[in-house]
């Protein structure tokens, strides 16, 4: 029985099993049709199982086919001879059984149907699968045994495939039907989409038992049973079950940092649906998670049934303990010993709970934050040279009074750079490389391994290489550890691939803009090598439009490989809007505006603006137009037309008119613009004692007529800079050849930096200076001066407080120069509130050239806090600068607080 068993081992083993979980199929259908055509009774050949097992199954008690065929014989069955069987495969040598091979050896010996298949050994489980093959060529039917446990299972499992092949011989044993009586309230469809029986199945006891344990795991009834009901059209199996009670009410009961409503929102659990516990667990557990996200990780969540009618009906009682909420009151870096542990927290957004935590939302625990938090720890050592950092899962622990959140950490030893070299496909010397990476200079001087550097010199070298046309650059460094040492050295291995070009640039998620407006943006077109600059260039330009959330490219490979398409991808955002609120500032006091606004009108990109405000100081009222590519040129030209109120304390003014603005780009950064100015004014109200420079404007309606040129180059990155430099140089020259009541030549000039220092801190600069210069005999107009102090040029001081005055009248008057330069960190303390903290110091003068004047009274000084806020009713600011310096009038104030809200036109 053993030498059987080893050789039809070799000759199934190139067979694959039967698939697994296939219930029995009835094969009365072929059986009826050789009965129509006459056919004898049905002979079965029953060939040798192959072994998928080790040798466990050698000493199985006898061969498993002759199991099967004594099986069949004994229900009635006629089997061919398993020694005919045995002949017949060593004859013929067969190496492969397959479905056309079991058919030709059964009709060799005058069978109708063969059966075949394997058995298989998992563990400690024998798993036995096998085919009934009709010899007429219907298809096969897959008959499953079940899995059991030992090889002395197999005996009882060849008596079960033999009753199954009988049973589908017979028709004795199929499902005729499945029925659900007893449900009430539920769908008895809920129930059959659980049961796999169906009409036409073989009725297995086995199966029948799994089934009303998934229909009890359903969790909606308190008893199920089945029964077997034989009726004229055959067996119906019947599940009789009784439900749970009907949920009449539900009640929240001590929920007060949750709304009742919102509760049961989160519930699947509802009104009019039948009792499920295993549902309601899951609801408690919506329950607590929405809890913690508020703070509250001492909740518990309890519920009560109360039934009614007699247990058909019930109400529902939730019950929350809320506990105190708890906020993060210590954040411990455990194993932190070369590295400062406050210096690892820095890197962290989960932090302890401090005073600004109402408005930051920080100290609360997130468990989101975790694993970021990890990362960021494991980052921030392998950036300070500890290649072998290794940081475990944080352990939470919740007390009455706060929780504490620990990192263990193991640090290992901190490695120095040792020698950085290239390998791979260079396009360059060495040197010439060195050149574009950090690694090597800091190795010079003898520092430690840095992983951020490591990679900003990766994203150089792959831009390097992409600048030469080799989109798809590798470029993978790799550090190598002396051994015995704490240093390793550095190799960038790089392999360029193809220098590719572009075929054609293609648009993608443009629903609303127009091809032409996205494709006059980029700076690489169809048929032109692939540059790398380029491409980054085109993606910031897209990005600044403003008309997208996001604009990205994508190089796609053709079917040559030198070739690419250019995908640009692009997700539109709302560029129109309808705004309305109410704004103050200390200059302007309480007012109204609205706006009416589309930046990209019918996806041309035009931009149309109707703005109009109220306030204490100002009323305006502004039409604006922008095309910003005239005709798809680089020339961009606009209008402006408005009407202004304003007060200025000593008169007001009251203005109409218009400016024509364009430009044009000289370079990629660089922009050059120019335009006229119209205005019709009047002022009026003066005050009794007013200048004699404000009161010789009073006579009537006057006219200016005002030259406009400016200069600008701007290299920032994006709508808010954290990188890069804004440079602005401007004129406006009025009266004199262009006519009007005022003649002036105004000249400024200004300079913007922002460096970011890490991510979420910036430094900013900004300087500016201006001079205004009579245009003929004529004196400076007032309203053209300079009016420096408040919350945009030196905060700490009052708007007018320190602007030249009238020598007689003592008048507010502006000066005819004026420089100011604001120093600023910026620290982003919370992106997704838009909300930053600014630290600043501010310096400047204002003074009139026709006065006495000196540096010590003139340069104005202060310092100070400016927290910025960008809500949805637009950028917030709130400003406390400190004075270093007098006013005007020998006065200082200890501190001045300033905010602006809102906008005003």
């Amino acid at each position: 029985m053993n030498k059987r068993a080893d050789r039809f081992r070799n000759i199934w083993s190139t067979l694959a099993p039967v698939l697994l979980g296939l219930l029995l199929c009835g094969f009365a259908g072929g059986a009826e049709a050789a009965e129509a055509k006459g056919e004898q009774t049905p002979v079965l050949l029953v060939l040798p199982f192959q072994m998928n097992a080790g040798q466990e199954l050698d000493h199985m008690p006898g061969n498993f086919a002759d199991l099967v065929a004594s099986g069949l014989q004994s229900r009635g069955l006629k089997v061919v001879p398993q020694e005919t069987a045995d002949k017949l495969l060593e004859q013929r040598k067969i190496q492969t059984l397959d479905l056309a091979t079991v058919r030709t050896l059964a009709k060799a010996v005058g069978a109708t149907h063969a059966v075949y298949g394997a058995i298989s050994e998992l563990g400690d489980t024998i798993s036995v699968d096998s085919r009934l093959v009709p010899v007429s060529g219907a298809s096969a039917r897959p008959i499953y045994v079940e899995q059991r446990t030992g090889t002395g299972a197999l005996t009882p499992s060849a008596d079960e495939l033999a009753g199954k092949i009988s049973a589908d011989f017979s028709r004795k044993g199929v499902v005729a039907g499945v029925e659900v009586r007893g449900t009430k309230v539920l769908d008895p469809d809920v129930v059959l989409m659980r049961i796999n029986t169906r009409k036409g199945d073989t009725l297995d006891s086995a199966a029948v038992d799994r089934e009303v344990k998934r229909i009890w795991d359903l969790g909606w009834f308190s008893d199920v049973k089945v029964d077997v009901e034989p009726r004229a059209d055959g067996l119906y199996v019947v599940y009789t079950v009784v439900e749970k009670p009907r949920i009449e009410t539900i009640t929240v009961e001590g929920a007060h940092a949750m709304d009742s409503d919102d509760v049961l929102e989160l519930m699947g659990t509802k009104t009019g649906g039948v009792l499920n516990e295993k549902l309601l667990a899951e609801d408690k557990q919506k329950i607590l998670e929405e809890y913690h996200t508020k703070g509250y990780y001492l909740t518990k969540v309890d519920t009560r049934i109360d039934t009614r009618q007699g247990g058909s009906s019930a109400a529902l009682v939730v019950t929350i303990d809320e506990g105190k909420k708890l906020y993060i009151k210590k954040v411990v870096i455990e194993g932190a010993k070369e590295m400062s542990e406050s210096d690892v927290k820095d890197e962290m957004l989960l932090t302890e709970r401090g005073m600004f935590s109402w408005i930051t939302g920080t100290g609360v625990l997130k468990e989101e934050l975790i694993e970021r938090d990890a990362a960021a720890i494991s980052s921030f050592y392998l950036n300070h040279g500890f290649l072998d950092i290794t940081v475990a899962a944080a352990k939470i622990d919740y007390d009455e009074d706060g929780i504490v959140v620990t990192f263990p950490i193991s640090e290992g030893p901190r490695y120095k750079l040792g020698k950085i070299s290239f390998a791979g496909d260079l396009i360059e010397s060495e040197e010439d490389l060195k050149k574009v990476t950090k690694l090597d200079d800091m190795a010079t001087e003898g520092d430690y391994f840095d992983l951020s550097v490591m990679q900003d010199d990766t994203r150089k070298l792959t831009d390097l290489y992409s600048d030469f046309g080799y989109a798809f650059a590798d470029v993978n460094p790799r550090p190598v550890k002396h051994d015995g040492e704490s240093v390793a050295d550095i190799v960038f291995n790089i392999n360029k691939g193809n220098k590719v070009f572009v075929r054609r640039v293609l648009v993608e998620g443009n629903n609303k803009t127009r091809d032409n407006v996205i494709l006059r943006e980029m700076r690489i077109t169809d048929d032109e090598p692939f540059q790398g600059s380029k491409l980054r260039r085109s993606t910031e330009r897209l990005n600044k439009l403003g008309y997208f959330e996001v604009a990205e490219a994508e190089l796609v490979p053709t079917d040559k490989p030198d070739e690419v398409d250019l995908k640009v991808k692009v997700k539109e955002r709302p560029t129109g809007a309808l705004m309305g609120g109410v704004g103050y500032s200390t200059f302007s006091s309480f007012g109204v505006t609205g706006t009416i606004m589309e930046r990209n009108l019918w996806g041309k990109g035009y931009n149309l603006a109707l703005q109009a405000g109220v306030s204490g100081r100002r009323d305006a009222v502004t039409l604006s137009f922008t095309n910003p590519r005239w005709n798809d040129t680089n020339l961009s030209a606009g209008i402006d037309i408005y009407h202004w109120r304003d007060d200025y304390i000593d008169y007001r003014k009251r203005t109409t008119g218009a400016t024509l603005r364009f430009g044009y780009p000289i370079g990629e950064y660089t922009t050059v613009g120019w335009g006229y100015r119209l205005d019709q004014y009047k002022l009026y109200d003066l005050d009794d004692d007013a200048s004699s420079i404000i009161e010789k404007y009073a006579d009537g309606v006057r006219y200016s007529s005002v030259l406009l040129g400016r200069i600008t180059r701007d290299t920032t990155n994006k709508d808010r800079p954290t990188n890069g430099n804004i440079d602005r140089i401007g004129i406006e020259y009025g009266g004199g050849v262009v006519g009007g009541d005022d003649d002036f030549i105004t000249l400024s000039a200004e300079h913007q930096t922002y460096y970011q220092l890490k991510p979420d801190h910036v430094l900013h600069l900004r300087v500016k200076g201006s001079a205004i210069f009579n245009n003929g005999s004529s004196e400076v107009p007032v309203f053209e001066r300079f009016w420096m102090g408040g919350i945009d040029t030196v905060r700490g001081y009052d708007s007018r407080d320190i602007v030249p005055r009238d020598p007689e009248t003592g008048d507010r008057i502006g000066g005819t120069r004026m420089a100011y330069a604001n120093f600023e960190y910026i620290w982003s303390i919370s992106n997704e509130l838009g909300l930053n903290l600014v630290p600043f110091y501010d310096m400047g003068f204002d003074i009139a050239t026709d006065q006495d004047w000196n540096w010590s009274d003139e340069l104005k000084r202060s310092a100070g806090l400016e927290l910025r806020w960008r809500s949805p009713m637009g950028d917030l600011r709130f400003s406390y600068g400190i004075p270093f310096d007098d006013n005007r009038d020998g006065s200082r104030d200890s501190g001045r607080f300033e905010f602006s809200m809102g906008q005003f036109f």
